[in-house]
């Protein structure tokens, strides 16, 4: 800064000095003027390379893109496997990105040899690392022996950071920091970033992509030089930069983790994807009415931000339609942490006027559906290597019948026996599975709006406003429950202060004897 004042002065007919490998730096008499200088100037120098872009940017193409449906399959099955991978010492979330100029720049003849070169300025290397991990084209066929050559690569990558951090060290310089990749490049398919919380993953996704035009200017013009790796070190391991990275708050519980809440347009289901936001998880609200849906993802991503919430619209009793869901969560995120399931339906009748349409639709939508989300998240979850909890939103049903309720009494049965196999198969992968059994929740609930609210209240000869107080004075702390009060079970079970649970129900219902479990 002193040295370019000086130069300034001494030559008062520059308006501005380029640094390499750090940037542009104008000046002018008024804060307006400088603005306006640094527009020109990078106008300038935009119509430059514009005039000289190459037609075959990177020396050209050497394979072409996958269709697009087929790169994001492909990422849906690959991005939990590699964001296992890469979250041994803190959980990552992932960013994908296939957009035009990543994909000219992954299947360009150049790639490797650009991207070897490692970034050009600090303010992209800090996001991005060095130099990304470029991944050969195998990867996508799996065949014999392909995750242990993608295991083998990501071993050579941290070898070789831990080899720059012990080659530029200083007596001063702080501890090595996490070796792993932040940019992986994926031939015919696009990039992956990886990072602590999903904004981060993002930005570092745009600071490459910043990175790659860069190239492409470069090369189209003369050749690239990347950031010298001395002087790389020096910024990525300057003291002030570990003082701000010491001052940065600690994480939240759940920070690092995708969970994807069913019903999570609903009373329950909004309050629980409420709890794991501010608790810093990411999460996809699961739903079948589109319009709730996309209201409640807009309020929530105004208090949480954007990043971190999205939305699918599923049926949980169509098999395409749950699978869908699930591949879009990891195509946001990299992969799915937490399940909540919670979608429900509930419907009342004398045993004898039960139809056989009314007893399906119960164990399509609490059985049926349940095993299907839950089979999805568990395979994703294995395929992570880094555990999981599954909660389901059961029922005091599940363990005292109520009457005129058999069909649903039977699938909410069916729903927390589920749950105990899962916890059985889940606990050799550390994926545990556990119930919180809610009774009586009318408050922003979306199933007491409905019939079955008058049938309930027509089964105990009640008025319907008449039950609210009912069900609190039965219950033996004379308490109504709130989705809220479910939320907080759920928010228990899905992460770290409940590791040593899973198959266990926990009831929060103002407490009713008759479903004391036994």
């Amino acid at each position: 800064g002193l040295k370019l004042g000086e130069t300034c002065r001494a030559e008062p007919q520059l308006t501005g000095i380029v640094l390499g490998g750090h940037g542009l730096f104008t000046w002018g008499p008024s804060a307006k003027a400088c603005y306006e200088n640094t527009l020109a100037t990078i106008r300038k120098a935009a119509e430059f390379l514009e005039k000289r872009a190459s037609r075959a940017p990177f020396g050209g193409a050497m394979r072409q893109a996958l269709p697009a449906a087929e790169r994001r399959a492909f990422v849906a099955g690959f991005a939990p496997l590699l964001r296992g991978k890469l979250s041994g010492g803190v959980r990552k979330l992932a960013h994908f990105d296939d957009s035009a100029d990543v994909l000219a720049f992954v299947d360009s003849k150049r790639c490797a040899e650009l991207a070897e070169l490692g970034t050009s300025c600090p303010d992209h290397f800090l996001r991005t690392k060095i130099r990304p991990l470029v991944l050969a084209e195998s990867v996508l066929a799996k065949g014999e022996g392909w995750e242990a050559a993608l295991d083998a690569a990501l071993d050579a990558y941290r070898a070789r950071y831990r080899a720059y951090h012990e080659r530029c060290k200083r007596p001063e310089s702080p501890m090595l920091r996490d070796p792993d990749p932040v940019v992986v490049l994926v031939p015919r398919v696009g990039m992956l970033t990886f990072a602590r919380d999903k904004a981060t993953a993002r930005v570092a996704a745009e600071f490459y992509v910043n990175a790659i035009h860069v190239m492409r200017g470069a090369t189209d013009v003369s050749e690239y030089v990347g950031l010298d790796e001395r002087e790389a070190f020096a910024i990525e391991y300057w003291p002030l930069e570990e003082a701000k990275l010491a001052r940065m708050p600690p994480p939240k519980a759940l920070a690092g983790r995708a969970a994807l809440v069913t019903g999570g347009a609903g009373g329950i289901g909004r309050a629980c994807a409420e709890k794991l936001l501010a608790e810093g998880a990411c999460v996809v609200l699961l739903d079948r009415d589109a319009e709730v849906l996309a209201a409640t993802e807009q309020e929530l991503a105004a208090r949480h931000g954007s990043d971190r919430v999205r939305r699918a619209r599923a049926d949980v009793t169509d098999e395409a339609s749950v699978e869908a869901a699930f591949d879009a969560a990891v195509l946001e995120f990299g992969g799915v942490d937490i399940l909540v399931s919670g979608a429900g339906i509930a419907s009342s009748a004398p045993f004898e006027e039960i139809t056989l349409e009314h007893w399906n639709k119960n164990i399509a939508i609490l059985a049926t559906g349940y095993f299907l989300v839950s089979r999805a998240a568990f395979r994703r979850m294995k395929q992570q290597a880094r555990g999981g909890s599954i909660v389901f939103i059961g029922s005091k049903n599940a363990l005292a019948a109520s009457e005129k309720a058999a069909a649903y009494n039977t699938a909410k049965a069916a729903e927390l026996h589920l749950a105990r196999c899962i916890a059985l198969d889940g606990a050799a992968h550390g994926i545990r599975c556990n119930v919180v059994n809610p009774d009586a929740v009318l408050k922003g609930s979306r199933i007491w709006s409905g019939e079955w609210k008058a049938e309930r209240a027509a089964a105990y000869g009640l008025e319907q406003e008449q039950l609210a107080e009912h069900y609190k004075k039965r219950s033996l702390l004379k308490l109504e429950v709130t989705p809220e009060d479910v939320a907080e079970a759920v928010l228990f079970f899905a992460g770290e202060r409940s590791s040593r649970s899973t198959g266990n129900i926990l009831n929060v219902d103002a407490g009713n004897v008759t479903a004391f479990p036994r």
